[in-house]
C-alpha cells in the first residue's frame, strides 16, 4: 500500500510551469515530488481540455504507522509539557530570586532559554509534523524554514552554553584565583550573547547552499537537511556536537582530580572547627556533580544522532532509526531542568519557596547576607587550598 497521498488540480496550474516540461521539486523546501506531464510537449499539454498534476505527499505518520505515532505523540506532549514548565521555572528563579551567584547563573538561564525554544517551540511542531504530515507545510514553507532554523540554532546555543557553563565551573574550581577577574558582569553577558550569535551562524549556511532546510520524510517534521551536503552533515556531527562533548569531558575531569586532591585539606582545615569551609566546600561538590549528570545526559542524547547523520548521508537507515534518535535528542532539552531541581538541593528549595509552598519540613533559601559571607567563604576556601 502507498504511503503518499494523491492531490491532483485542473488546467489552471499549467502556467506556473511554463518554463519546464517536466517538473520536479526541490526537496529542500517541502520534500515533495511531482510527477512529469504524459506527454512532453508543451504544445500538447495545453491543448487538453482538462490537464491533471500529480503531487506526491508523504502520508502523516499518524496514518501510515498509527501505534507509532500515538507513541511518539504521547512521549512528546510529556517532554514539551516538562521541558516548557521546568525551563520557564528557571528562568523566573533564577531571575528572582538574588540568592544565587549572578555570574554563574547567567550561564545557567541561557542554557534554559535555548531549551524552552526546543521543548516550547519545537517539540509542538515535531507533533504537528507527525499529524498533519507534509502536505500540511506545502505552503507555508517560511514556517517551515523558520520551525527548522529555530530549532538547529537554539541546540547548536544550548550546546554552547552547556560549554560554557562548565568552563565556568572549571575555572572557579581550578583556577579560583584568576575566576573574579575572568568572569565578570559585562563579560559573562558579552559570553552569554555570543552563544546565541555564534549558534546562529553556524546554522545560518542552510540559508546559503551548504545545507538547507526541509520537511525530512524519515523525522516527519520540518528540520535541517541531512543529507543536503555530506561535509555539512560531517561538520554538524564532528565539530558543533563532538567538540562540547570533548571541552566538556576535559572540565569535568579536571574538576574531579582537583577536588580528589583538595578533599584532605578540606576536611584538614575542618577539624580545626571552621564549619563553614566544610559546608561551602560540599556545596561545591553538589554542583560539580550536577554538571556532571548533565554532561552524562548530553552524551547520551546527543552521540547516537551525531553517529547516525554522519554514517547515514545517504539515506538509507529505516524511518524508525531516524525518528528515535532525533527525539532522544530533543529529550535532553526537558531533562537540564529536571537535574537541577532534583539533585540541587539549594535549587529545589528555592523553586519551592518560589511556588509558595510554606511546608515546615523545607528550609528557606538562604538570605542575601547569608549568601554572600557564603561566596566569600568559598571564594576563600577554593584558594586557599589551590596555594
Amino acid at each position: 500500500m502507498s504511503s503518499f497521498a494523491v492531490i491532483r488540480s485542473s488546467k489552471g496550474l499549467i502556467d506556473g510551469f511554463t518554463q519546464n516540461t517536466h517538473v520536479t521539486w526541490n526537496r529542500s523546501l517541502v520534500n515533495a515530488t511531482k510527477t512529469p506531464w504524459p506527454n512532453s510537449s508543451l504544445e500538447n499539454v495545453c491543448n487538453r481540455t482538462e490537464t491533471e498534476v500529480e503531487i506526491l505527499f508523504l502520508q502523516p505518520l499518524l496514518e501510515s504507522h498509527f501505534s507509532l505515532a500515538i507513541l511518539y505523540i504521547l512521549i512528546m506532549s510529556l517532554l514539551l509539557t516538562v521541558g516548557t514548565f521546568g525551563n520557564i521555572l528557571i528562568i523566573l528563579v533564577s531571575t528572582f530570586n538574588k540568592a544565587f551567584n549572578k555570574i554563574g547563573k547567567a550561564f545557567m538561564v541561557n542554557l534554559a532559554m535555548a531549551d524552552l525554544c526546543v521543548a516550547g517551540l519545537a517539540d509542538p511542531m515535531c507533533i504537528l509534523g507527525v499529524v498533519k504530515g507534509q502536505a500540511f507545510f506545502d505552503d507555508k514553507l517560511e514556517l517551515c524554514h523558520f520551525i527548522a532554523s529555530m530549532c538547529l540554532t537554539a541546540c547548536f546555543c544550548a550546546f554552547l552554553s552547556l560549554t560554557m557553563l562548565t568552563i565556568n565551573r572549571c575555572f572557579y574550581v581550578c583556577h579560583n584565583n584568576v575566576y573574579q577577574k575572568l568572569y565578570t558582569r559585562v563579560t559573562t553577558a558579552i559570553m552569554c550573547i555570543s552563544c546565541w550569535v555564534v549558534a546562529f551562524l553556524f546554522e545560518f549556511p542552510n540559508f546559503v547552499g551548504w545545507g538547507a532546510h526541509t520537511f525530512d520524510e524519515k523525522n516527519h517534521q520540518c528540520i535541517w537537511d541531512r543529507t543536503a551536503s555530506a561535509s555539512y552533515s560531517l561538520f554538524v556531527s564532528v565539530c558543533l556536537i563532538g567538540s562540547p562533548l570533548v571541552i566538556m569531558g576535559i572540565c569535568n575531569i579536571r574538576i574531579f582530580f582537583e577536588i580528589w586532591k583538595k578533599k584532605k585539606n578540606i576536611y584538614k582545615l575542618d577539624s580545626d572547627g571552621n564549619f563553614p569551609s566544610l559546608k561551602a566546600w560540599n556545596e561545591t561538590i553538589r554542583t560539580s556533580k550536577t554538571l556532571l549528570v548533565i554532561f552524562t545526559l548530553f552524551l547520551l542524547c546527543w552521540t547516537p544522532y551525531a553517529i547516525v547523520i554522519a554514517i547515514d548521508i545517504e539515506d538509507r537507515l529505516s524511518m524508525e532509526v531516524h525518528l528515535f534518535v532525533t527525539m532522544v535528542a530533543h529529550t535532553h532539552s526537558s531533562l537540564n531542568c529536571v537535574v537541577y531541581i532534583v539533585s540541587n538541593q539549594r535549587f529545589r528549595r528555592s523553586v519551592i519557596g518560589f511556588l509558595g509552598c510554606s511546608c515546615k519540613h523545607i528550609k528557606r533559601p538562604v538570605s542575601n547576607s547569608s549568601e554572600s559571607m557564603y561566596r566569600k567563604t568559598i571564594g576563600t576556601v577554593v584558594s586557599s587550598i589551590s596555594t
